[in-house]
């Protein structure tokens, strides 16, 4: 007999993806005891949207424990680990987030060049390979101080 699928919750022949909310994190999130949604009456549907809901959930947790992190509130580290590439990516996203909100706060953002040609050319430098681990850090310790904060990675 096969067992129990994870995060498959079956209510009255209807499923639900199901995932519980930590404990440190449910002030954050208006006190739920745990997130669902639903995924239609048929088994096979329900198990092929499984996975995406399940992210979709583990999304809105994530949030959470950014919201907590703000708030000065130490979470797990390491609860939602994202691969080398995908906190790339996320920061680059943030990145341009700040750079559209400068941009439309003050029309006079785009008139200026690079502000800072030498940040740009230690971060070549970094991804050349031709800095210290010391270096590194003092260029992007603090982001990925930010992600290990988020439970993004423990390393």
């Amino acid at each position: 007999m096969a067992g129990k699928v994870r995060n498959l919750l079956n209510r009255d022949g209807r499923f639900f993806a199901r995932l519980v909310i930590p404990k440190e994190l449910r002030p954050f999130m208006d006190r739920k005891t745990e997130l669902r949604t639903p995924l239609g009456p048929d088994y096979r549907t329900a198990l092929k949207k499984l996975p995406g809901a399940v992210a979709l959930l583990q999304h809105e947790i994530a949030l959470a424990e950014r919201r907590a992190v703000d708030a000065g509130q130490q979470v797990a580290t390491g609860r939602y680990p994202l691969a080398h590439d995908q906190i790339a990516l996320r920061n680059y996203q943030a990145r341009l987030v700040d750079d559209e909100e400068l941009r439309n706060s003050d029309p006079r953002y785009a008139l200026h060049g690079f502000v800072d040609d030498v940040l740009i050319a230690r971060l070549r430098d970094g991804i050349a390979g031709r800095l210290t681990d010391n270096e590194l850090a003092e260029i992007v310790g603090n982001r990925i101080e930010r992600y290990r904060r988020l439970g993004n990675t423990t390393q």
